[in-house]
Formats: structure tokens, C-alpha cells, sequence
């Protein structure tokens, strides 16, 4: 398999033998979805987008139906309703053999126990977020996509218009968080639909802050999206999670 920056769980059987792939992103984040479809266009891969686990495997289902089964699926780790390791588990128990369908984490957690959790329900390796357009491309060929170097400069990034486009979509929904957690402090009664709305958002931010150069915003919001879940549970002080919430994003977002 080809060397990339990113830990390898096995050798690709299949490498070389095809030089098309069809590609499954399954991301729940607009902005992270579309920006890796860009990528992928750089290398003529087509790429189909999926926003949860239960739409993967739905997807998954209907291509093999159709008889164009996806040759490879890039899952991102922690998505709403069906994770990226349970949505492994279930086509793995489906029949969907790592030779079928290799499975490839997408995700910023890559510590060691991390790493093996994805191995360990199936996946055969990880590329970490933000995806690198080499690490990217090395992928799809590790999996069989022929790239044409001199065409397709892996030092290349994201078209300008389109990554300007996908900044103003990222600072619009900081400002729409920030506006939100605001307005849900000055109301007299916080609803459980707009605490589900912020976490929501949090957790976007949380996934595409990195894409924009912004660690330390991602970290923030990944904190502050785990606090209104640990609240919600324990019947915690939403309240003032809220206003730490608020105090962070408002230093990061507008300093």
C-alpha cells in the first residue's frame, strides 16, 4: 500500500486492479462534505455524499441493488443517529467483507485506542481530519484509482472561489451559534429543541473549524458540545454551560 501520513490498518487487496472508484462520503457536516467533494474532483473520482449512518447503509444497499456497489467508503466517525463505528458493525454484519467494501475513518480523533476502536469494528485504515489532498489522493489509489500526476498536482488546494464560498458558509454559522446560544440566555425558559439546535451546531463547528485553520475553535466547541450533552443527562445547569458556551465562541469568533 502506498505510504501516507496516516496509519494503514492492512494492505489493500484490490489495489491496482481498477483504475475507477466509486466513492461514499459519509459526513454530516455540509461545508466538510462538500469541501472532500472538491477534492475528489480533482482526481476524476465520483463521490456520492451520505449525512448519517442509516442513509450509508441505506445507500450502500440500493448501489449493490442497482448493481453499482460503491468500491470504497469514507465514514466520519461521530455523526447523529448512526455513528461511523456502529454503521461499520452493521454492514460488516450485512456481508459487506473488507474486500467488498473497505471502510475508511475520516476523523480529527486519532489517538491509539482511537485507532484500534476503528480497527477493531472493521475499518481498514483512517485519514485524519483535515484531510490533506495528498493523503486523500493516496488513498484512492491504495484502493485502485490510476491518478495522473502532471494533471492532478496533489500540492493543489480547493478551487479559490469554492473554498471562499465555504468560508462565508463557516463564519455564517458561527455567527448563527453564537446569535442562538444568545438568544436562549436572555429567554426566561431554555427549550430542549433549541439546546438540540445549538448542540447540532456546535458539533459542525467542532468538525470543520480544523478545514479553516482554526484548532482551537474546534476544540472549544467539541468542550462545549459535550457539556450540554453531560447536562441534558444529568440534569445539569444548561444555563450556564450556555454562558461559557457564549464566552468562548464570542473570543474565537469575534476577537
Amino acid at each position: 500500500m502506498k505510504e501516507t501520513s496516516n496509519i494503514q490498518f492492512q494492505t489493500a487487496s484490490n489495489a491496482g486492479t481498477s483504475a475507477e472508484l466509486r466513492v461514499l462520503l459519509a459526513e454530516d457536516t455540509p461545508i466538510s462534505a462538500e469541501a472532500m467533494k472538491a477534492m475528489a474532483g480533482h482526481f476524476s473520482v465520483e463521490m456520492d455524499l451520505a449525512a448519517n449512518g442509516l442513509e450509508t447503509i441505506d445507500m450502500v444497499e440500493a448501489a449493490r441493488r442497482e448493481g453499482r456497489p460503491y468500491s470504497l467508503l469514507l465514514i466520519d466517525v461521530m455523526m447523529p443517529i448512526l455513528d461511523g463505528i456502529e454503521t461499520t458493525k452493521r454492514l460488516r454484519e450485512r456481508g459487506y467483507d473488507a474486500q467488498q467494501l473497505p471502510i475508511v475513518a475520516v476523523t480529527a480523533a486519532t489517538s491509539f485506542d482511537e485507532i484500534r476502536s476503528y480497527r477493531a469494528c472493521g475499518m481498514q485504515a483512517f485519514l485524519a481530519k483535515p484531510v490533506a489532498l495528498a493523503d486523500l489522493r493516496a488513498t484512492f489509489e491504495a484502493w485502485g484509482h490510476s491518478s495522473d500526476p502532471s494533471a492532478k498536482n496533489p500540492a493543489q488546494q480547493i478551487e479559490p472561489a469554492l473554498m471562499k464560498a465555504l468560508g462565508q458558509q463557516f463564519r455564517d454559522r458561527n455567527e448563527r451559534t453564537l446569535n442562538l446560544i444568545n438568544d436562549a440566555l436572555a429567554s426566561d425558559e431554555i427549550s430542549a429543541a433549541v439546546v438540540a439546535e445549538i448542540r447540532n451546531l456546535l458539533h459542525q463547528i467542532a468538525g470543520t473549524a480544523t478545514t479553516f485553520g482554526d484548532v482551537k475553535l474546534s476544540e472549544a466547541s467539541r468542550v462545549h458540545e459535550n457539556a450540554l450533552i453531560e447536562a441534558e443527562v444529568s440534569g445539569g445547569a444548561l444555563r450556564q454551560c450556555l454562558e461559557q458556551a457564549a464566552l468562548s465562541l464570542n473570543q474565537r469568533i469575534n476577537p
